[in-house]
Parts: C-alpha cells; structure tokens; sequence
C-alpha cells in the first residue's frame, strides 16, 4: 500500500470523526424523536380505542336502562359518558338520548338546548343532520312552524332525505302552504322510491296536499 493511499484513508477517517463529533448526536435524537413519535402515535391510537370501547358499554348500558323505563339510571349514565367520553361519538348518541327522554318528559327547552349541543358539537355530518330534523319536529310541534322552518329550509338534507323534506311539508302545512307542502312530500315519496308501503302517512299526506292544492 502506497503512502499517499494510507494518507487518504487516514483523512477520510478523520473526517468520519469530525463530522460525528458535530452531528452525531443530532442524528441520534433524531433516530430517538422518530421512534417516540411512531410508539406515542401507537399508543394514543389504543388509548382512543380504550376509551371508544368504554364509552360503547356505556351507551349499551343506557339503552338497557330505557328499554326497562330506569330512565334515572339512564340520564346518570348518560351525563358520565358526556362528562367522561366527550371526545367520543358515544357522547352525542348520549346527549341525543337524554333530548329524547327531555322531550317525552315534556322538557322541550331542555331536550333543545341538547339538540342544540349536538349540532354545535358533532364532528359527523349525520348527527349533525339528525339533530337538525328533531329540532325542527319539537319546534312544530310546540306550535313554532317559522323557528322549525328557519332551521331546515335553508340546508339540505344530508342523508335523511325522506325524514327531512316529510318534516319540511308538515311544517308548510301548517303554515298554510299547500302547494310547498305538495312538493315536499313528492319529494320525500321520491327518495323513498318503491319501499313505501300502500296507505302509509307519507303517502296520505301527499295526496291530502295534492286535493287541496
């Protein structure tokens, strides 16, 4: 081996641990940062599923609890799974209930105020939408058709098309407005497709607005 060879290998060397010496650790933290980042991503993913698990035993716990009429014992629960979960779907399908039980205890206010919650809060369209529609249906029916229809005239559906334009004609008719309640509830009929049984109340309203219009 030539000297000139040795003297290269020597400086490349040299070079190596100069340049370990500057960034060598900075490449370890790295290394270091990465893995915590994968295995704390990992971990939050199984704690959120922990608690989506926990929140569902709930929830099937105040379905059973009104299923057999504890309706205390559902609304306790129902306010731990909110109070405890409210990062979780579980805690709208809660709040949802408890406007349920609100409503049927003849509660409006406060089974809107719930409703409300829902549709402020939700991330999923469809809770959003179904909060919406059972707004809209306690509005009406305590006898407050414009606050029902400033709520759901100007949005679309979503995906319950049938529940919404059907909610959308009871509360034209009782406005007095036939002809939109007529178009309504054709619509309604038409997302509804063939499934609609002969004689159901979807189909009587329709062709109530229809003579009348």
């Amino acid at each position: 081996m030539s000297l000139d060879v040795t003297r290269t290998e020597e400086e490349q060397i040299e070079a190596l641990k100069k340049w370990w010496a500057e960034n060598g650790w900075a490449l370890v933290g790295g290394v270091v940062i990465g893995l915590g980042a994968i295995f704390g991503w990992r971990g939050w993913q199984a704690h959120q599923a922990q608690l989506a698990e926990e929140a569902s035993d709930i929830y099937v716990q105040i379905v059973s609890d009104v299923r057999v009429q504890q309706y205390a014992s559902a609304r306790d629960h129902a306010e731990e799974l909110i109070q405890n979960y409210g990062s979780t779907t579980y805690a709208q399908f809660a709040t949802l209930m408890l406007a349920k039980l609100d409503s049927e205890a003849g509660d409006i206010d406060s089974a809107l105020n719930h409703l409300q919650r829902v549709l402020d809060e939700a991330d999923e369209e469809a809770l959003k939408y179904l909060a919406k529609i059972r707004m809209g249906r306690l509005l009406l029916d305590s006898g407050k058709p414009e606050e029902a229809l400033a709520l759901v005239e100007n949005s679309g559906p979503g995906k319950y098309v049938v529940a919404y334009e059907e909610l959308k004609g009871d509360i034209y008719t009782r406005l007095g407005r036939t002809a939109d309640a007529h178009n309504a509830y054709k619509l309604a009929l038409a997302a509804v497709g063939g499934n609609i049984k002969e004689g159901s109340l979807l189909q009587l309203k329709f062709d109530a607005s229809k003579q009348v219009d």
